[in-house]
């Protein structure tokens, strides 16, 4: 049964907690670190556009407002750990909130306007897929369009970030658990026909609840698998009301965070990820506008605060880290001479604004900001971003990862880090599968090459021309499937890009990974043929052809997770050949032509039965010359 999490519950352990996260966590953290559970619980809260000097001019204001000269902390700045990061992109120094969501969210950097791709436009594995697929539940969520660059980042893929409604429609195909904040954007595109209909209904599809209104969704929560929270009626696709001017009845940030752990939390469950964004930090400082900075800076603060009574329930579980995306404004606490700013010309703009008849779609054009800014004596650079370091702070378990200068990019490694969380897959793998997405679909005239590294770093097409040459004339092609680093159970994730097609054969080799990961002989035996199975089952005419292992050499020292494994490959071997026998499926045992001394080293025992030092550099890889065997060996059978 599901458990409510209570603000009134504090946990045990807040003070050890504390001590391993604070200052004097760089001099003790080799006792700290040891002492520390796995983050399970993970808030990532990224500040649009909020900079430093941001930060600085909100504690300034809550000081003002107390009557003092000073700085008044926020909730997320009371956090022991502090650091900064680098934000710039692969194209250019100032970044664009896509490229740097894209970075948050996957460690890799990209080019500017683009997201949740990489620089050759392949699409990303995001820490957000990563802890989906490790049994974690996801929630994303933001005070601006759902669809806009920074949540984006972490469920989307496409070469544009202002490609809304094709980001809105690729929302649902995530399966994350939880979204919320503002819409659509996408459903405003005047270029497609009923542009939000379809958006809604393929949620719809995908099996989503949409919950317009914190009430709406406590009635529809406990029915639903999967949820959207929106704001309430006709405003559904509008980004979060601002701070200044909202009603009593408008949905914030802090509620949708609510929302989401009371939706995401269960006591027995792996744990969740959520990211929140509060988006209009940034907006209010692309306009130069002090007061809108301070006020969703705030707003922001008070999401966090949600955040930090979870923590405070689940002190050794849970990592709070607060970051941004970059710096917008070139904001500055002063201007010309002197030696103050005055924050009373902002509070008064701020209640003039409170006065007005301000919503989140007139909020800008009601303001007279530059003047303002110039009467408050507060400096701006630009109305664009800046290339400035943006702070990083942190707070429990695993907080010490965020100290100190990193990178954007470091982020979300450390983050998997302090989950202790291993992706399933490889960043290669998921990038080459969406390489091959990309590819014109496999047809039943295809031969498809299937495996690991071997397979990948063959080239199939160049071996056998006059084949392809004459597959090409039916519409068909010699396509190389192999993904350094996979496994059986890696190619059987991926079997849905090929089986559809039907193609004529496929050439299977795979399990040299699968030992070093310290399977048995009998598990990756019937891993991979559980694999040939499937495909007779699922595209009954493709000719399937199961290739043997190939021996291996310890003696280059290259590759310890196989370190006296050699007799594997020989067990697994003639577990694979007696089984292709009984599933009809043809085995080419090409094993024996790469041993030292060719097939009569098979007389040897197993562990002496080593890959030719000649036919590779690393004694596992083979050199062109091991592919010429290889592609002679199968040349009967590639047609």
């Amino acid at each position: 049964m599901k458990q409510k999490f209570s603000f009134s519950r504090l946990g045990l352990c807040v003070c050890i907690v504390l001590l391993c996260v604070s200052g004097a966590y760089a001099q003790n953290s080799a006792t700290c670190h040891h002492q520390q559970k796995k983050a399970k619980y993970v808030f990532l809260f990224i500040g649009d556009g909020m900079g430093f000097q941001h930060v600085a001019l909100t504690e300034a204001y809550l000081a003002y407002k107390q009557g003092k000269i000073g700085s008044e902390p926020l909730q997320f700045t009371q956090f022991p750990v502090l650091g900064m990061a680098t934000t710039y992109s692969k194209s250019n120094i100032i970044t664009c909130s896509s490229a740097s969501a894209t970075a948050l969210a996957s460690g890799i950097k990209t080019n500017n306007n683009t997201v949740g791709v990489d620089a050759d436009s392949i699409a990303v594995y995001q820490i957000s897929y990563k802890l989906r697929d490790l049994g974690y539940k996801i929630g994303i969520m933001t005070s601006v369009t759902i669809d806009h660059a920074t949540p984006a980042g972490f469920f989307g893929h496409n070469i544009s970030r202002k490609n809304y409604f094709e980001l809105a429609m690729e929302l649902p195909k995530s399966n994350f658990h939880f979204f919320g904040g503002g819409g659509f954007q996408g459903a405003f595109n005047k270029d497609i026909a009923d542009a939000e209909g379809k958006i809604y209904k393929n949620l719809n599809d995908y099996g989503y609840t949409v919950a317009c209104g914190v009430d709406e969704y406590e009635a529809k929560k406990a029915a639903s698998k999967k949820m959207l929270l929106l704001q309430k009626g006709d405003k559904k696709n509008s980004i979060l009301p601002y701070a200044i001017g909202r009603k009593d009845n408008d949905l914030t940030l802090a509620q949708v965070v609510t929302s989401a752990i009371d939706y995401l939390y269960t006591p027995e469950g792996k744990g969740f990820f959520i990211m929140a964004e509060g988006g209009k930090i940034d907006w209010s400082a692309h306009s130069n506008d002090p007061a809108g900075v301070i006020m969703e800076t705030i707003d922001m603060d008070n999401a966090i605060k949600v955040a930090y009574e979870f923590y405070k329930q689940h002190p050794d579980e849970t990592l709070i880290v607060v970051t941004a995306d970059h710096e917008t404004g070139g904001l500055a606490l002063g201007r010309k001479s002197g030696y103050r700013y005055y924050l009373n010309v902002v509070d008064e703009a701020m209640q003039k604004f409170s006065d007005m008849d301000i919503n989140a779609e007139n909020y800008m054009s009601k303001e007279v900001l530059d003047t303002v800014s110039t009467k408050a004596r507060i400096g701006w650079t630009t109305a664009s971003h800046t290339g400035t370091y943006v702070p990083v702070f942190a707070v429990g378990a695993g907080s010490g990862n965020f100290a100190g200068r990193i990178d954007n990019t470091d982020i979300p490694k450390r983050i998997m880090e302090a989950m202790g969380a291993v992706a399933p897959y490889t960043d290669h793998y998921y990038k080459r599968k969406a390489i091959f997405e990309k590819e014109a679909p496999i047809c039943s005239n295809d031969i498809v090459f299937l495996g690991n590294s071997l397979t990948e770093g063959g080239n199939w097409a160049g071996y056998f021309t006059a084949t392809e040459n004459a597959l090409k004339k039916k519409g068909g092609a010699i396509r190389n499937r192999g993904i350094v680093g996979d496994t059986f159970g890696g190619i059987d994730a991926r079997l849905d890009q090929i089986l559809p097609g039907s193609p004529a054969s496929i050439f299977l080799l795979t399990g040299a990974n699968d030992v070093s990961h310290n399977l048995t002989a009998d598990s990756i035996a019937n891993g991979i043929m559980e694999v040939v199975r499937r495909i007779k089952r699922e595209s009954p005419k493709t000719k399937v052809y199961l290739q043997s292992l190939l021996p291996i050499n310890e003696s280059f020292g290259r590759y310890r997770l196989l370190a006296g494994k050699t007799a594997m490959f020989s067990e697994i071997n003639a577990k694979l050949e007696k089984m292709a026998r009984q599933e009809k499926v043809t085995f080419i045992n090409i094993y024996p032509l790469f041993l030292a001394n060719g097939a009569k080293d098979v007389n040897l025992p197993p562990a002496e039965q080593v890959l030719n030092p000649k036919l590779t550099a690393d004694g596992l890889h083979l050199t062109a010359d091991g592919y010429k065997i290889w592609a002679e060996a199968i040349r009967k059978y590639v047609k």
